[in-house]
């Protein structure tokens, strides 16, 4: 009896990760801006903010996500009502899928914020950077690091922008 292999495709694949974050930020704070190379998202937890996107200037509240895309000039700022919480995560990615995400404003469901509470919950495993720092341009890996961490980190990350992309080719998902 003979068995055959199947490979399994990539929809996309997250190569390098440049910074894992849960900012709890002031009601007032200003971050003036940057732009890099690579994907960032950012994800308000909790309250509402500011963010600037290239020529675009929105309000994002809880439970909303925006992709700024390679180059892309962002900043942010709390609106002064209420001190948001945030996760921003960035990374490369240089698969045509990513491309659906461009600009994306998305809201995020329950099993989409669980995937993110897990990349969060993997970094803390995996890195001794304090993920509240604004200031750090590298994550260091810790001398404790758990087994798996970092993998886990890309599979959740991939798994989450895979159910954002599901959401518009099949909307009843």
């Amino acid at each position: 009896m003979y068995y055959y292999p199947t490979a399994l495709r990539d929809t996309l694949h997250i190569g390098e990760i440049y910074t894992i974050h849960y900012f709890e930020y002031g009601k007032n704070y200003v971050f003036g801006g940057e732009r890099h190379d690579f994907w960032e998202l950012l994800y308000v937890d909790k309250g509402q903010i500011l963010v600037n996107a290239g020529n675009r200037s929105l309000v994002l509240q809880q439970g909303q996500l925006i992709f700024h895309e390679p180059n892309e000039f962002h900043s942010v700022a709390g609106t002064g009502m209420v001190a948001p919480n945030t996760i921003v995560i960035s990374f490369s990615c240089g698969d045509a899928a990513m491309e659906a995400l461009r600009g994306r404003i998305c809201y995020v469901n329950e099993e989409e914020r669980a995937l993110l509470a897990k990349t969060i919950n993997e970094a803390r495993k995996a890195f001794s950077t304090n993920l509240g720092d604004p200031e750090y341009r590298k994550l260091e890996l810790s001398p404790n690091s758990i087994l798996g961490a970092e993998q886990l980190i890309r599979i959740y990350l991939e798994a989450l922008l895979i159910s954002l992309l599901r959401k518009d080719r099949y909307p009843s998902n």
